[in-house]
């Protein structure tokens, strides 16, 4: 029964899809990119026709895990702290999902909300800038 209960825990699947999502994000970038063409075209740069603050963002994806920082910053200035945002929220996935049974969870809940938020307007801050321009 507790299995179950634990199958229907919305904080667990919220957790299992985000990071599934993160996890082919980092998939699609060490698949694409080097010799191989993306097969999504940057729509910000279609619906603009010029370059913008995320231009370079799935190459600057793709040459950090390659383990190539260099070349990720030359891509797109931001792409490392993105990466990093995205990396944490990784591993904080997995965690909360892990952590979901744990007596203290409404406190995690809380904790991981707090941190997400912060991560979020601490590593986006050009991003949200960039809004307001």
């Amino acid at each position: 029964m507790k299995s179950l209960l634990l199958l229907n825990d919305s904080y667990r699947i919220i957790n299992l899809i985000f990071a599934g999502i993160i996890l082919a994000v980092f998939a699609y970038s060490l698949f694409y990119g080097g010799e191989r063409p993306y097969p999504v075209p940057s729509g910000s740069e279609m619906l603009t026709g010029r370059d913008t603050i995320s231009t370079g963002l799935s190459r600057s994806f793709s040459s950090i895990v390659r383990f190539d920082f260099e070349q990720a910053r030359a891509y797109n200035p931001y792409g490392i702290s993105i990466f990093l945002f995205f990396l944490i929220q990784f591993i904080m996935r997995v965690a909360g999902y892990m952590l979901s049974t744990n007596p203290r969870r409404q406190a995690i809940i809380r904790l991981d909300i707090i941190i997400s938020i912060l991560f979020f307007i601490l590593l986006f801050r050009p991003f949200l800038k960039a809004l307001y321009q």
